[in-house]
């Protein structure tokens, strides 16, 4: 029976993760359509026979005369009656182990994958059995999902610190190997002794010594490896007493760990590939170039015959980060290629701390998100009351870091409520003053309503009236218009349409002039709009954030122009690409485009100021384009120094933009080029030519101590 499935009402295919192939509620799970198996009976749910308060996981202990059995061999030994007796139990683990189970939890039908019900029932950890946690429901589904879905290699997992998925995936490793044959599965993690003595000796070798005899092939060598738990047919399979061993045929599987290169696994067919703490993977090691290495021995042809579980949290961009972050991008399953694949091949998941963090789960392993009220108790799983959220205890703790900057960066990268906060950067060496934009950001994820709108420029009229219609894949983000009398006013000087407010406020642009690629790859093109002063609008702000590559370049063009039009601002751009211009010129509309600046002439020659746009690779201009967002942002962004009031810089978006700026590589930054172009148009003109850009001379290093 197919795996992936049409289901009405929806665009995207459902995947069926039921071995046996039912279909039962279909659940979105961060970006993938999932179909859960068929709901059994009543009777067929575990702790169906239980009060609602009392349903909640519990591990069913093996029976007692099972826990004396050592092997297969001892099992073989005792008489057929015994067997007889408890063989219906031993095929019902194998049975839950392939198909999952349900459960009621609290009143509600719970599915849980094979591979969780591993995990609880049988993985013995350094602080005994797990417990049922909500969370981690959602990862196992999550994978589940991926190995089931033939256009994916697997799961990358961005999460908070100790969220447990390295025992999860070290379960996942011993439950795969000890029950497929002739298969490798393979662990790297940012240090070979890491992958080694953390993951392989100290969680996977000990979950497999505690598996039930049942569970546990022909294992060939020590009973405790130290490079790879395999399961080969040993030397000898003699017993103590000299009788034939009745353990059966060999898997010849076998776990190993490498030691952290690019190419540890080149050449070699990997059924299972767990790369832990991909975000700390430092170089010479690339953790992108190494996945594109790995994910090759992951395939044969065009099928995908091995699948990945890859985590971590994330480095500052400096020490590994970036890389992962690339990756991160990649494995969007929103964005897929023809093949029906996201480019990196993997299907990426984010669960915010507060639904991951130790001492904030009830009974039933639900996190404790918002605190309760005060006529309610909750249990904790631990035993221990819980009197307040688990978002409440994060936000007193970084609180308690407000006066350290760079201490209150590194708390909310490692435990963050959002993916932006996950890849925040360190605030040491940085050009501008991260610890003010990331103010912002945290003021702005706190602002409800928030005043940012997505959706797309129309024209109901064309040439003549041009109307924003919201909608949640638009294309801009608006966080401010202007009253209805002030939209769309024409206005003609010498013949020629112009910008009517370029008193009020101007726009940039950072264009492209080919088409979108096959692939998606190419910079975006992207335009802000910014408020200068002003006493009858919202002053020294950005309106208007677009960042986005339509198939066409035209049609960008056109997004652009019909902006400027219902804003009425003229538009700065750079004139290496001329393709804008062009078209504006076609329409009529080259006037809503500035010539170029006076206080952005060269200043060792004399040139023709009034061209359309200003040129990319000037010194002058790039010194003038970053010394204006930094002045922007010591002004206007995060508190201000002097009033004590936030700014209103509302697109998170420009922000990150800025956090990640390298001036050396300032092409990759569309939104930090059309911003820094918006605030050099916005300038009055200025007599005294800026001398020759040295970056010291200015931007400070913000390393803040305090």
């Amino acid at each position: 029976m197919s795996v992936l499935i049409d289901i009405k009402g929806y665009e995207d295919q459902g995947i069926k993760i039921d071995p046996d192939g039912s279909q039962g509620e279909a659940i979105e799970l961060h970006g993938l359509l999932v179909v859960l198996p068929k709901k059994p009976p009543r009777s067929k749910i575990l702790f169906h026979d239980k009060p609602k308060h009392l349903q909640l996981w519990t591990r069913i202990p093996m029976p007692e005369e099972l826990q004396r059995i050592r092997s297969m061999d001892e099992w073989h030994e005792k008489p057929g009656e015994f067997r007889k007796k408890f063989s219906s139990y031993i095929e019902q683990e194998f049975q839950r182990r392939r198909d999952g189970v349900w459960f009621y939890n609290n009143g509600l039908p719970t599915y849980i994958t094979g591979r969780h019900y591993m995990f609880l029932q049988w993985s013995k950890i350094d602080v005994g059995y797990p417990q049922f946690l909500q969370f981690q429901r959602e990862i196992f589904l999550h994978m589940l999902a991926c190995e089931s879905d033939p256009r994916c290699f697997g799961q990358l997992y961005t999460k908070c610190r100790r969220s447990g998925y390295t025992n999860v995936c070290s379960s996942v490793l011993v439950d795969e190997a000890t029950q497929v044959k002739e298969k490798l599965l393979g662990i790297q993690s940012k240090t070979g002794k890491d992958a080694q003595e953390n993951i392989f000796m100290k969680k996977v070798v000990s979950i497999f010594r505690g598996y039930p005899f049942f569970f546990k092939p022909i294992q060939d060598g020590t009973t405790n490896p130290r490079m790879e738990l395999a399961f080969r047919e040993p030397s000898k399979r003699i017993t103590k007493n000299n009788k034939t061993s009745y353990r059966g045929d060999a898997l010849n599987s076998s776990v190993n760990w490498k030691n952290t290169t690019n190419n540890a696994y080149d050449g070699e067919k990997l059924h299972m590939l767990y790369l832990d703490e991909a975000g700390k993977w430092e170089k010479p090691t690339d953790i992108r170039e190494a996945w594109r290495v790995e994910r090759t021995c992951l395939i044969v042809g065009k099928k995908i015959v091995g699948k990945a579980l890859v985590g971590s949290t994330v480095n500052p961009m400096n020490k590994g980060g970036d890389e992962y972050k690339g990756l991160w991008q990649d494995s969007n399953p929103d964005q897929r290629n023809d093949n029906g694949r996201t480019r990196s091949g993997l299907y990426r998941i984010f669960i915010p701390a507060y639904n991951a963090l130790e001492g904030f789960f009830d009974v039933y392993g639900n996190a404790v998100v918002e605190d309760p009220p005060e006529n309610v108790h909750i249990n904790g799983i631990d035993g221990e009351p819980i009197t307040e959220g688990s978002k409440t205890y994060l936000k007193n703790d970084r609180r308690s870091f407000k006066d350290d900057p760079s201490e209150l960066n590194e708390v909310v990268r490692q435990f963050p409520f959002t993916e932006d906060e996950a890849f925040r950067d360190s605030i040491e060496g940085s050009l501008f003053n991260i610890g003010k934009i990331y103010q912002q950001i945290e003021h702005n994820e706190e602002l409800f309503p928030n005043p940012v709108v997505r959706g797309n420029f129309i024209w109901k009229e064309k040439d003549k009236e041009v109307v924003f219609s919201p909608t949640p894949n638009g294309r801009f983000k608006v966080a401010w218009m202007p009253d209805s009398d002030k939209r769309n006013v024409s206005a003609v000087d010498r013949g020629k349409k112009v910008a009517p407010f370029s008193n009020f406020g101007c726009g940039g642009v950072d264009s492209y002039d080919l088409d979108a690629t096959v692939d998606g790859r190419g910079s975006k093109g992207a335009l802000h709009m910014y408020n200068k002063f002003s006493m009858d609008r919202p002053s020294n702000m950005f309106v208007v954030e677009y960042a986005s590559r339509p198939d066409l370049a035209k049609i960008f063009y056109e997004d652009v122009l019909m902006c400027a039009f219902f804003y009425g601002y003229p538009l700065l751009v750079e004139n290496n690409k001329y393709g804008i211009v062009r078209y504006f010129e076609a329409r009529g509309y080259d006037g809503y485009l500035m010539d170029r600046p006076r206080h952005l002439g060269s200043s060792s020659s004399k040139v023709n100021v009034k061209t359309k746009g200003i040129p990319s690779n000037s010194q002058d201009v790039i010194q003038s384009h970053a010394q204006s967002i930094e002045s922007y942002i010591h002004h206007h962004v995060g508190v201000n120094y002097e009033s004590g009031e936030m700014g209103n810089m509302y697109f998170n978006s420009t922000m990150e933009d800025w956090i990640g700026f390298k001036i050396d590589k300032r092409t990759k930054f569309d939104l930090t080029i059309s911003s820094g172009l918006a605030l050099l148009g916005a300038q009055k003109s200025k007599e005294k030519t800026p001398t020759a850009f040295t970056e010291s001379k200015f931007f400070r290093r913000y390393k803040v101590n305090g």
